[in-house]
């Protein structure tokens, strides 16, 4: 049996097993899903027999005389015994069908699980990507009201210093 070499690239996407999806996990499903399948097909080819009447147990002799069918079982044995064998085919059927319908249910649930699990990673990471963005908005908010503020006090300051050179000048001048 071969084992998987643990310096496989990762999985591509959540749906697909470790190791790049060529594990024997893989080749294990595909092998019980390919032994249901003979399962169900061989009970399919019991029920078909039996419904003709060709199963290997039944002691069947043709009266070549006049053409008719003589069985070693009474007739009410006969269809009892077909009865039940029809219904064990019936049961082992819906088994094998309960058993496929249980392991696909399992495996969708694992992939809408995974699935599930991918969306929640993309938005955690976006809700942190955009608290991120609000951060730095709001640094850059805050620096440019900053500058403002500066530019605004530098040209009071400027203004403030023109009107007393002003005053001082006129009384200078006319005083």
């Amino acid at each position: 049996m071969a084992e998987t070499d643990p310096q496989q690239s990762p999985p591509t996407s959540p749906a697909e097993p470790a190791g790049g999806g060529t594990g024997r996990s893989r080749r294990v499903r595909r092998g019980g899903i390919f032994r249901l399948y003979e399962q169900i097909k061989a009970a399919g080819r019991d029920v078909a027999a039996l419904a003709r009447g060709k199963l290997p147990d039944m002691s069947v002799t043709t009266d070549a005389a006049n053409g008719t069918k003589e069985d070693s079982q009474k007739p009410d044995e006969k269809a009892d015994w077909k009865v039940k064998m029809l219904h064990a085919a019936a049961e082992q059927l819906r088994g094998a069908a309960d058993n496929y319908v249980a392991a696909k249910l399992d495996e969708i649930e694992a992939l809408v699980d995974a699935k599930l699990d991918h969306v929640e990673q993309r938005i955690d990471a976006k809700i942190v990507e955009l608290h991120r963005n609000l951060r730095q908005m709001r640094d850059r908010e805050l620096r440019h009201r900053l500058r403002m503020l500066k530019i605004t006090l530098i040209f009071t300051v400027l203004v403030a210093l023109v009107s007393l050179g002003y005053k001082w000048f006129c009384s200078y001048l006319f005083g």
